[in-house]
């Protein structure tokens, strides 16, 4: 059988009813609200409040305070793609990319061959030309893998991330996006642009990586018509990110 990366036409069809404007500003809304409500109630949960969480250590208090803010940042989102999905008449699955099922061993090691030749060879570059930008984007990761956070972090940046993300901006976004005239091109860059600015906090460099790493995973989608595609090359990349770092702390 063909590799579907490969050989043969696009899989990808939009299926979205929404309208993609409003599937734009929902996105949006739904990724910063529920970012900034997580962040808030995170806060307040590791603030040491007493009558809300009296006698829990220091270190728990901000355990909790990062579970707060990743059940409605990250569940939340995931939560509202499904649902939003559903409206206008849509069909979840479809309309999510989720239709085909899990893909084949095959595809997805494939696909990460692809995704460690791109980013890999774009971090080397940047290593080499410019190591303090790389080290600036390094470096707020290595207290999130300190205990208790650790396990957190690792669920959260490794599977959390990829989920909430690509479910909104490749599954529900793309998909109402796509139904605009230019195709799945011009939407792919569209959300891909709105993805990579919710990563803000990174340096030039870093920002340019996560554009480049989401056309990659636009591209996935666009050839296999499967949202565990990019979902998988995703949480592939963060795992192997942290894997990394904490087995072999960089200067």
């Amino acid at each position: 059988m063909a590799n579907p990366l490969l050989a043969g036409p696009p899989r990808y069809t939009a299926h979205s009813a929404w309208p993609p404007l409003v599937a734009l500003v929902a996105a949006v809304v739904a990724q910063a609200g529920l970012q900034l409500l997580g962040g808030v109630l995170g806060a307040y949960v590791g603030g040491g409040d007493a009558q809300l969480i009296s006698g829990i250590p220091a270190a728990k208090q901000l355990l909790l305070a990062v579970l707060v803010f990743l059940a409605l940042s990250q569940v939340g989102v995931v939560a509202f793609a499904w649902w939003g999905a559903g409206l206008f008449g849509g069909e979840r699955r479809a309309v999510l990319q989720l239709q085909r099922g899990a893909p084949s061993v095959r595809d997805v090691v494939a696909a990460l061959v692809g995704l460690a030749l791109v980013l890999g060879t774009y971090n080397a570059l940047v290593y080499l030309i410019r190591p303090d930008l790389f080290m600036s984007d390094v470096a707020p990761f290595r207290p999130m893998l300190e205990a208790p956070l650790w396990p957190v972090t690792m669920l959260a940046v490794g599977i959390g991330a990829p989920l909430s993300e690509e479910f909104l901006f490749r599954g529900f976004l793309l998909s109402a996006l796509a139904r605009w005239r230019g195709g799945f091109w011009p939407a792919a860059l569209l959300a891909n642009a709105v993805w990579t600015s919710f990563h803000f906090g990174y340096s030039i460099a870093g920002v340019l990586e996560v554009f480049v790493g989401g056309l990659y995973l636009s591209w996935l989608l666009w050839r296999t018509g499967n949202l565990w595609m990019p979902i998988i090359a995703h949480a592939a990349t963060n795992i192997f990110f942290l894997a990394v770092l904490a087995l072999y702390p960089l200067p």
